[in-house]
């Protein structure tokens, strides 16, 4: 066995050889900081294809493209380019500069690592890439704190097949790969270590890392891969918090409003409390509109006209919190606000690099451009919409001074003719473009062009407007318009899939839950299992009584701890399940998972773990009611009518009664108008011009009640109206997070119909309903008459339980199990509105996030200008 000395000069090797640093080797595991719970990070796209697993969070930051989740799984949280993933993004990068900088212990004598076996230690190169062929050993000796570190200049490319192996204690969590441009794994390589490269990471099929694959640059590439973050164990070194901050948006018109959010990101696993005040100065020019808000516990805001403080607070453990106010600007300019480092000052330490953001306070109003392919994803041969929303914010039309042409991606192509509600517009389309010539965009309204698209292969298209695509008299568009067509083969064999639920999910200890697990099967024709389906409970919770199954042909047995079906088959396009009652005794949170692979057929195996948790509580356990609310519509003109919703939920067996008064303090500018309260709540509402309280009162057992008031506006701008933390008194607890909702008040007649949506109530059981409510408003003195369909897709998963009904007149297609709703004809009332009801439900767990796009609702006055988003959590 030879050993190289600690120094910079290439050593010979033979293959079998170990190679080492000396006793004094350098190497030493960088701070990831907030990355450190990330197993993926990229930073242009992350594309996945196939049944990927990832262990730990996915991030991107700063592009805005994360595709294949699903059929790709993820058991952490998806950050999207949001301040966790910008603050992971910038501790990668501090990581990779600090690994950069480490010397070389030793200097590899050749690119490949294949047949080595090394000791701890700083490996550099001679050549200016590395290779992996056969297996790289890495041996810790014994000591679980020995650090490898593999610098190179260019490319990590491992072959297919390869493989890393740890002995003698050594972690996945002390390898770090410092990648100088792209790193690609081999397909069925089993990789071990954190990869940091510059540019981008691609893990090729069946790649196995145990570690991370963080990218500085560029994208992280997919392809039915495992990837898992491992934490290295003994102490960990507590991380100072992180501060970051926004503006939203981050572009308005003099005199308009923004919010301004400061988010305090704590990575460690225990709560972070300020010992000091956090003080922010805003730039000359600025101001703040109202009173600010903190979601950070036990945390006062006071805001002054220049300034905002959080004094007190904690932000909780592995979590964020944020402080919001509104803020505003008479003059146009860009404004530069910083909060510099040192300024968070918590038990855990204070932030190292300051937070900055910027808002831009334009004269002029713009002209944006919007797009998207309505169904999102068709087979292939099928048919799409295309539709491009043209909208114009200023008070007078914006003429087009040039084409707009729409080049589609290479192998998408128009179905049909084009058509445009451009008044004055001509469309005209060949195999490869949509382009629109002449016409405008009305005063403070919008316009759209469509043409139906098809695709003959399989893929995902990426169709693009760039900006300043639209040319116009009022200028042009400043970002670019982005959609994506996902077309999937036909005939292909989808593997089945699993999930699980207990219901109730929240027990008393003794109590009994039932557990379900829904096999699903896409396919045409019936799934056959191939061997029996084995279900291990957690430690703790036991079977109660024997088991069922809705699965032909198959058996369920049941022992205290597992639950198995043999046999059977999942029916063809639909879904099966086993049921069996369980209970534990003792309080806790208690996880239950079917792997991967655990449902094998002749269609194949799930390729995504099903997961599900009981929660027990000690008998005399309650959970704090919560609160929600709603403008409806959201969006109206000066001096129009929006009704207020403040909606209680209560989840404990027994009613919650109120003990205190509720009161809702509107901001300034929107004031109540004179007339009754609607009140489900019992108790009394009474109203000031700016005040609405609910006194007394109880909310219904597993239930929820509602207060409802009308309120106005006379002045143009964007009002965030908030029920802190802790304002709902009752004898089972307080809320635990404040209730937002935002009012957006627009000047002139000119509003364009608005469609708002809401699910009520927008948290079920599996296998119960709600009733998913569309909201047409029209803020003119004239009705508006529908000028095309409007369609609502439902996204996957959901389906409707019956047919739907509407006050708007027209037409309706619903029916059981359809994936959406559709109106033909119809109106909305003058200064009114008008609503489409429809039940839905789910055949699985999970957050359904709905939404209607911009653009979807035609009519003689206009098209709306803001999607209407609603999310229904299923339990």
């Amino acid at each position: 066995m030879a050993f190289l000395p600690a120094c910079d000069g290439a050593q010979a090797g033979r293959e079998g050889e170990e190679f080492g640093a000396s006793k004094a080797a350098i190497a030493v595991a960088p701070s990831l900081g907030v990355a450190q719970s990330f197993a993926v990070l990229g930073a242009s796209t992350v594309t996945n294809t196939g049944p990927t697993v990832i262990t730990g969070d996915l991030g991107l930051s700063p592009g805005t493209s994360i595709t294949g989740f699903p059929p790709g799984v993820v058991i952490g949280t998806i950050h999207a380019t949001d301040a966790l993933a910008a603050q992971a993004q910038s501790d990668t990068t501090a990581a990779y500069n600090n690994l950069a900088g480490q010397p070389c212990d030793v200097t590899l004598p050749s690119a490949e690592l294949g047949g080595l076996t090394l000791a701890p230690g700083v490996y550099c190169f001679s050549s200016a890439s590395a290779s992996l062929t056969g297996t790289l050993t890495l041996n810790a000796g014994g000591n679980p704190d020995a650090v490898w570190v593999f610098k190179t200049a260019s490319t990590l490319i491992t072959a297919s097949s390869s493989s890393v192996l740890l002995i003698n204690g050594g972690q996945p969590c002390n390898v770090f790969w410092q990648v100088g441009s792209s790193a690609t794994l081999g397909t069925n390589s089993d990789f071990v270590g954190n990869i940091l490269a510059l540019t981008s990471i691609t893990l090729t099929t069946g790649v196995e890392l145990n570690g991370r694959a963080l990218a500085r640059n560029g994208a992280v590439t997919l392809d039915s891969n495992t990837v898992t973050v491992n934490a290295c164990a003994g102490p960990v070194t507590p991380l100072p918090p992180t501060l970051s901050k926004d503006f939203s948006p981050a572009t308005i018109s003099a005199g308009g409003t923004s919010i301004l959010t400061i988010t305090l990101i704590n990575p460690n696993p225990t709560v972070a409390a300020l010992t000091a005040p956090l003080t922010d100065t805003l730039p000359a020019g600025v101001t703040t509109v109202g009173m600010g808000s903190t979601t950070c516990v036990g945390g006062v805001v006071m805001a002054g006209p220049t300034t905002m403080t959080l004094m007190g607070g904690t932000i909780p453990a592995s979590g964020s919190c944020t402080v919001t106010v509104q803020v505003t600007a008479p003059a146009g300019g860009s404004y530069f606000n910083s909060l510099a480092a040192g300024a968070l000052v918590t038990s855990n330490g204070s932030n190292q690099a300051p937070a900055v953001a910027t808002l831009t306070v334009a004269t002029p109003s713009a002209v944006t451009l919007g797009k998207a392919f309505t169904p999102s994803s068709i087979t292939a041969g099928g048919a799409s919409t295309l539709t491009i929303t043209l909208t114009n914010s200023n008070a007078a039309p914006a003429v087009l001074t040039a084409p707009l042409v729409d080049t589609l991606p290479p192998g998408v192509t128009p179905a049909g003719m084009g058509s445009t509600t451009c008044v004055g517009g001509s469309v005209m389309d060949s195999l490869t473009t949509v382009t629109l010539t002449g016409g405008y965009i009305p005063a403070n309204g919008s316009c759209t062009v469509t043409v139906p698209v098809t695709a003959p292969v399989a893929g995902t298209f990426i169709n693009t407007l760039p900006a300043g695509a639209l040319r116009t008299n009022r200028g042009n568009n400043a970002a670019p318009a982005i959609a994506t067509l996902v077309v999937i083969p036909v005939g292909v064999v989808v593997p089945p899939t699993v999930c699980k639920d207990f219901s109730p999910s929240t027990i008393k200890a003794g109590g009994v839950s039932n557990v379900t697990i829904t096999l699903f099967n896409a396919n045409a024709t019936p799934a056959l299992l191939m061997a029996p389906l084995v279900d291990t409970l957690p430690a703790g919770v036991a079977t109660v009584g024997m088991g069922s199954t809705t699965c032909l042909g198959g058996i369920v047995s049941t022992t205290a701890s597992t639950v198995t079906l043999m046999g059977g088959y999942i029916p063809a396009n639909s879904s099966c399940t086993v049921t069996v009652p369980v209970t534990a005794h003792v309080a806790g949170s208690f996880v239950n998972t079917l792997p991967a692979g655990a449902l094998r057929t002749n269609k194949g195996n799930n390729a995504a773990p099903a997961v599900a948790t009981l929660v027990v509580t000690s008998k005399g356990d309650v959970v704090a009611p919560k609160v929600h609310k709603s403008f409806t519509p959201s969006t109206i003109g000066a001096g129009g009518t929006s009704a207020l919703t403040i909606i209680l939920t209560n989840p404990n067996n027994t009613p919650a009664v109120l003990t205190a008064p509720l009161v809702d303090t509107l901001p300034a500018g929107v004031t109540t108008l004179p007339g009754p309260a609607t009140n489900t709540c019992g108790g009394v509402v009474t109203t000031t011009p700016y005040m609405v309280t609910l006194t007394g009162g109880t909310i219904p057992a597993n239930g929820s009640c509602t207060v409802t008031v009308c309120v106005t506006s006379k002045k143009e701008g964007s009002y965030s109206n908030v029920i802190p933390k802790g304002a709902l008194q009752t004898d089972k607890g307080s809320n635990q997070a404040p209730a937002t909702a935002v009012l957006t008040v627009k000047q002139g007649t000119q509003v364009s119909p608005n469609v708002t949506k809401d699910f009520h109530p927008s948290s079920i059981r599996l296998g119960k309903a709600s009733l998913l409510t569309i909201t047409l408003s029209n803020p003119h003195n004239s009705v508006a008459y529908l000028n095309s369909s409007l369609a609502d897709f439902f996204p996957d998963g959901m389906m409707a339980t019956g047919g739907a009904s509407t006050t708007c007149g027209g037409e309706l297609l619903s029916y059981q199990g359809s994936t959406g709703v559709e109106m033909w004809g119809g109106s909305i009332p003058a200064n009114g509105s008008c609503t489409v009801q429809v039940e839905v439900t789910t055949n699985c767990k999970g957050q359904f996030h709905n939404q209607i796009p911009v653009g979807a609702l035609e009519t003689n006055l206009g098209s709306n200008t803001q999607p209407a988003d609603a999310t229904l959590s299923v339990y």
